[in-house]
């Protein structure tokens, strides 16, 4: 009987100070916000608009303008302020020479295929952004207006350079999905609006225009 008391005494005393212990610590929240920053570099698939008017200067049919085109684009953005499902992005974005061309058929069966035409465009801009969602998925819509090159020619003809570059102003959407801790998968969908270029010497103008251009690659944080 002695033994059983001092057991149930032991027991007593160990689950007194068992509760008599501080409860353990609540786990720190999870930060499921944007993250602070992102850096981008995607491919780009232009679709570049048709011009009468430029393809009388270079003495081509409209038709065979080149309308579709490839190049890259990469920039930065970062997040001063960030909200559980929404951001604020300041940032900018440099489209690499983005290149499209087309050879015009023979005029005769079995003849030398015509002159190539080429379209070149860039732009260099800074970009505000609203980004809604959560750290490893988002949304965005942007826009940035800058300066940046847009030139139509025959390959073998090229014109002279441009005295001033015309302004460009973009807008469009995209988002980003953060399939690993620091990469992501990216698509954006863009529009450039291309300021009017003046006739220059051995070098035509070129109206304003506006170009569609998707891009797909990916991001780190």
């Amino acid at each position: 009987m002695i033994l059983v008391a001092l057991l149930f005494g032991a027991c007593l005393c160990s689950s007194t100070a068992a509760a008599a212990q501080d409860p353990a610590p609540p786990l720190p929240p999870i930060d499921d916000r944007i993250a602070p920053f992102v850096v981008d570099a995607r491919i780009t698939m232009p679709r570049f608009k048709s011009s009468a008017t430029v393809a009388g200067s270079l003495g081509v049919p409209e038709s065979d303008l080149p309308t579709r085109g490839l190049g890259l684009v990469v920039g930065g953005h970062f997040y001063p302020l960030r909200r559980r499902a929404v951001a604020l992005g300041i940032g900018g974005e440099v489209l690499l020479r983005a290149r499209g061309s087309r050879t015009i058929a023979p005029a005769i069966e079995d003849g030398p295929d015509g002159p190539t035409v080429v379209t070149r465009m860039t732009a260099v801009s800074p970009q505000v952004s609203l980004n809604f969602g959560r750290r490893n998925g988002y949304s965005y819509l942007t826009g940035g207006y800058g300066l940046g090159s847009f030139t139509t020619e025959l390959e073998d003809s090229p014109v002279g350079d441009a005295e001033t570059r015309p302004t460009i102003m973009n807008y469009g959407a995209g988002a980003r999905w953060f399939t690993k801790k620091h990469l992501a998968f990216a698509i954006d969908l863009r529009f450039y609006k291309i300021g009017a270029q003046e006739a220059a010497v051995e070098r035509p103008g070129y109206p304003a225009s506006t170009t569609m251009v998707f891009s797909a690659g990916i991001s780190t944080r």
